[in-house]
């Protein structure tokens, strides 16, 4: 039995009636969380996530800016900063989540080949925590992570079908340097990115600065001098 106008005529009304803003955050946390769902079994339902409300509740009555506008501005390089969009409390907020330190995973041939820097001296990093619960909830099945963390599960496999090597860096809340949201121009974004400081399945990131020693190809750099500390991570699964 099909829904009667009495049910779809209000839903199209209360949808009309939301501030563009609104309306472009929700569809793209599920535009950007449809193309990285090939599996029942993701991590977060993107429609059970309270992450765009938390958006819109966040973005600045008084700016042009949409977030249409900002992904737009971020492929021509003229990214605006976040604070032009996002209110100033939410900014504080989201970045309190980082209080007690962030991590990142990293390929270990990558790592170690280049340091825990992009090429612009920058890393995206997520709360520890949340690092945590991605792991706890995914057995560490690399198909999993890759999907919670909005990386194409190709790099997660070598030539043999099996999961390549990775390990994690844990940053200390005093290495955290220049701790902000992302805006979209940084080395490490890729095209799942979306503006205000999380990725599509909900989970919120930062980035920070790495010093110039730890970043890039070098033959002087010292390993042993890098921000964060290693923790081993064995993944499991196969391509």
């Amino acid at each position: 039995m099909g829904i009667g106008k009495e049910v779809i005529r209000p839903l199209l009304n209360s949808l009309d009636g939301m501030p563009i803003h609104v309306r472009q955050l929700s569809e793209m946390f599920r535009k950007h969380g449809r193309r990285q769902n090939d599996s029942t079994n993701r991590v977060d339902d993107l429609d059970q996530t309270d992450v765009p409300d938390a958006l819109a509740a966040g973005w600045r009555q008084d700016t042009d800016w949409t977030p249409n506008d900002v992904v737009r501005a971020n492929s021509v390089g003229e990214t605006p900063d976040p604070g032009d969009y996002l209110d100033a409390d939410y900014i504080s907020q989201h970045l309190s989540r980082f209080d007690d330190g962030a991590s990142r995973i990293y390929f270990s041939d990558s790592l170690h080949a280049n340091g825990p820097g992009q090429r612009d001296g920058s890393t995206f990093v997520f709360p520890t925590a949340e690092l945590q619960r991605v792991l706890d909830e995914t057995g560490g099945d690399a198909n999993l992570v890759a999907d919670a963390l909005g990386i194409e599960r190709k790099w997660f496999f070598g030539p043999d079908g099996n999961p390549v090597d990775v390990e994690i860096r844990h940053f200390d809340p005093s290495e955290l340097t220049n701790l902000r949201i992302p805006s979209g121009s940084e080395a490490g974004r890729n095209e799942h990115w979306i503006p205000g400081g999380y990725l599509p399945t909900g989970i919120p990131e930062a980035v920070i600065d790495v010093p110039s020693s730890a970043t890039g190809t070098r033959i002087d750099y010292n390993p042993g001098l890098w921000p964060g500390t290693a923790q081993s991570l064995t993944l499991t699964g196969s391509k």
